[in-house]
């Protein structure tokens, strides 16, 4: 069954792991990509999920220096090829004019056989990009036929009125939403919840939410979460770096809490948004803290969906 397929049926567990394009310097797509099928043969994904990287500048001195990495539509190409699984791309849509923007897209669509994308818009209101917002994009995905697109949105919980974007993104086309990474549950449960309200005043159905967790394993790692827009309570935050040694077995016992109070909160209240799971490493050397992070959440993840009751 396709992703587009699996996305749209509420019951359906779908479970991405996100991971960026190789760095340049570290040699061939294809050495990386055989990398990944093996490990990756450790657990069960539906998709892979490629962020595109650019350099932030309203957010200030990047913790972290940008590497140049390889192009996420040839890597996802590559990755369907080799891995045999679908590739969801990210795009982000507002560096170029529309017809531009057009026309990227129906390559990556033809000639990169990519038929899932995330799209996604600039870092800050306040700076004037020369291409369309995140709506004229995905309307003008919608209004083309030359393109066959899955499309889906980034959701920021902590954004306010973060509910009625998802509704706007939905009505122009988007048909499911990856959060930003979880190391709280409070916000993410109040969007999920508004969310649903919302639709069930319009009277539409909710798309799927995919819960994004990553590994951290040093405080660097923290940095970066926090410069990306992260948000991790003070609590939280203390409590990793107290455990400076098992940082990120640590991680793994707050991600299993989050996702179980967000999980525990959808049944006892009768949500009926979709949930998916996305799982990412941050760091190339959290890979392997990521996969086992994947297994975990995973098997609570597929748990809930084969036991919920709210579908």
């Amino acid at each position: 069954m396709r992703i587009k397929d699996k996305i749209k049926r509420p019951r359906r567990p779908v479970v991405a792991y996100e991971i960026l394009p190789p760095r340049e310097k570290d040699g061939t797509l294809n050495s990386y990509a055989e990398n990944i099928s093996s490990l990756l043969s450790q657990t069960h994904i539906d998709a892979i999920n490629i962020p595109e990287v650019r350099d932030e500048i309203a957010r200030g001195e990047r913790p972290i220096k940008n590497q140049v990495r390889a192009e996420p539509r040839e890597f996802g190409k590559l990755l369907q090829d080799i891995v045999g699984i679908e590739a969801i791309v990210n795009r982000v849509v507002v560096h170029q004019n529309i017809e531009d923007e057009m026309k990227w897209l129906e390559e990556t669509n033809s000639k990169y056989e990519i038929e899932n994308l995330i799209t996604v818009g600039g870092e800050s209101r306040n700076i004037r990009y020369p291409g369309p917002t995140v709506n004229q994009a995905l309307n003008a995905i919608s209004q083309n036929d030359r393109l066959n697109l899955l499309c889906g949105g980034i959701s920021i919980p902590s954004r306010e009125k973060e509910s009625l974007r998802l509704i706007e993104k939905s009505e122009n086309g988007s048909e499911f939403f990856t959060t930003q990474v979880l190391y709280d549950a409070s916000k993410v449960i109040k969007m999920i919840t508004h969310y649903q309200k919302r639709c069930d005043e319009k009277d539409t159905f909710p798309r799927r939410v995919l819960l994004s967790f990553a590994p951290v394993s040093s405080e660097k790692n923290i940095k970066f979460l926090k410069w990306l827009g992260v948000e991790i309570p003070k609590k939280t935050e203390q409590s990793l770096l107290n455990d400076g040694a098992r940082m990120s077995e640590k991680s793994m016992e707050i991600t299993v809490s989050v996702l179980n109070e967000i999980l525990n909160h959808l049944e006892k209240n009768k949500i009926k948004v979709p949930i998916g799971l996305n799982v990412e490493h941050i760091m190339s050397y959290n890979f392997q803290a990521s996969i086992e992070m994947l297994q975990e959440l995973s098997r609570i993840y597929r748990s809930f969906c084969i036991k919920t009751t709210i579908y």
